[in-house]
């Protein structure tokens, strides 16, 4: 039960102050408009019939070194093909994760 209570004033704090903690999302060298954009081309994958395990792949030709560009791309991808997905067409997908971004979740 305190979990969930915790849980519930974080996401109450970052509704009321989102500006805030915006500043803590991990970037690298990457902007929230190259994030919108990969979630884009992500969504473009799906679409097409890319499986997730070639959208892996395609992800590994683009940033092969673990960095912190790569895991907001596999955290994407894995958004992408996951629920979230079934809903997003390929413009909502970058919009979606743009704002997301921004607001610095």
């Amino acid at each position: 039960m305190m979990r969930f209570i915790r849980h519930f004033l974080i996401m109450g704090m970052l509704c009321v102050y989102p500006q805030a903690f915006a500043g803590t999302y991990p970037l690298g060298s990457m902007s929230c408009e190259d994030i919108g954009r990969f979630a884009s081309q992500a969504m473009q994958w799906r679409e097409d019939g890319l499986v997730p395990i070639d959208a892996r792949h395609r992800l590994e030709q683009l940033k092969p070194e673990d960095s912190v560009e790569k895991k907001n791309m596999l955290m994407v991808l894995s958004l992408v093909y996951g629920g979230y997905g079934d809903s997003w067409t390929v413009e909502g997908a970058g919009n979606a994760m743009l704002k997301d971004c921004e607001t610095g979740r």
